[in-house]
């Protein structure tokens, strides 16, 4: 078995790749772990073939962290950023060059932050990807002042989606990482993440992400696959059985040249009305 990774063990702008996800095999699971049914994923698109959700590319920064190393079990996907400049075709295959470039130590916690840049075979560059995960271990740490925040008020403006979670789904979404595979994921097995303190298994964050897409599919069409750029911050752990709904609402649309680049702000909520994750997203539009 290899070592996991550690964070004295990682290496600030060490490069990394070329890393190759193996797309095709693994997208059928993917929307079916999250009920994704749009027509674009599964027949012709306006660029053919089938194409991916953009929001994938979160995925594909935690498997690539995986292959350089296998996460510790526990550890927290804590925020995602993802930019596109061109939509995953479902004919081709990704192929990432990355780094960490980033870690640091902060409420008991050790941070790390992946940075990763995406072409296909064509060397067509797809997007890129910035990843912040927290190793899972606590550290003593000098106490930091807290502030008590309320919960903020979300009134949203889009037609949402909601989801609800179950094993099953959870399971297609993270049996390709190398902990679910070895017994010893919080995703999978629910011995693992009761030992790690859950009252049951942990859906990956990444999923909320691909709901918020899913539903900007709706907002931005065509635009959202070629410009996407999605910022969240995974703020509460989303819990089998949890049902999941992403909204948001438009912040600012600044002219940018001769384009138009709406911002929303955005979010996605379980049963209880706490905020799983939450942050802004932007496509460049076409004014009028």
């Amino acid at each position: 078995m290899p070592d996991d990774l550690s964070y004295d063990g990682i290496e600030l702008g060490k490069q990394y790749g070329p890393y190759y996800y193996p797309l095709q095999d693994r997208i059928a699971r993917i929307l079916e772990a999250t009920e994704n049914e749009h027509p674009w994923h599964r027949a012709r698109s306006p660029w053919g073939p089938p194409v991916a959700p953009p929001s994938i590319l979160g995925n594909v920064c935690m498997r690539f962290i995986d292959w350089i190393a296998p996460v510790p079990p526990g550890t927290l996907h804590a925020r995602q950023e993802i930019e596109t400049q061109a939509a995953l075709r479902l004919d081709r295959h990704p192929m990432g060059y990355g780094k960490f470039v980033e870690k640091y130590e902060r409420r008991g916690r050790r941070w790390a932050v992946f940075e990763a840049r995406y072409r296909d075979e064509t060397g067509l560059l797809i997007g890129h990807g910035r990843t912040t995960i927290a190793f899972p271990e606590k550290i003593e740490t000098k106490d930091e002042p807290t502030e008590e925040k309320k919960r903020p008020e979300r009134k949203g403006e889009l037609t949402p989606i909601t989801r609800k979670l179950t094993q099953d789904k959870m399971t297609a979404f993270s049996e390709d990482s190398y902990n679910a595979q070895n017994g010893r994921s919080i995703h999978v097995q629910p011995e693992v993440a009761k030992a790690a303190g859950f009252d049951t298994t942990v859906a990956q964050a990444a999923m909320a992400a691909d709901y918020i897409s899913e539903m900007l599919t709706g907002v931005f069409g065509k635009e959202w696959f070629e410009y996407a750029n999605l910022s969240l911050v995974f703020l509460n752990p989303i819990l089998n059985g949890d049902t999941l709904t992403a909204n948001g609402r438009l912040k600012e649309a600044p002219l940018e040249g001769a384009v138009v680049r709406k911002v929303y702000e955005v979010w996605a909520e379980n049963q209880h009305g706490d905020a799983v994750a939450a942050g802004a997203a932007s496509s460049l539009v076409r004014p009028g």
